[in-house]
């Protein structure tokens, strides 16, 4: 796993996209069920890592515009109402 992981860092990083993808195909035609399974993991921290910032940043507007101030109230209101049995 790690010498997949190895080429694949040795690729330059400036590569265009356009010549980066056939490469990219070509070596992931090439892997056998555990790489695969390996770069699935990789992509999907990659994704999960993404939505995070992204929300994150969307806090923090909310945060910035006060929309979140009532956020602690409001739950306490909603328990009450709606005890757990």
């Amino acid at each position: 796993m790690l010498i997949i992981l190895a080429k694949i860092m040795a690729l330059p990083l400036n590569i265009e996209p356009e010549k980066l993808k056939p490469v990219l195909h070509e070596k992931i035609e090439r892997m056998d069920a555990e790489h695969l399974s390996l770069v699935n993991r990789v992509l999907l921290q990659v994704e999960a890592e993404e939505i995070a910032d992204r929300l994150n940043e969307s806090f923090d507007k909310d945060r910035e515009q006060g929309k979140l101030r009532r956020v602690a109230e409001l739950v306490k209101q909603f328990r009450a109402e709606h005890r757990y049995a």
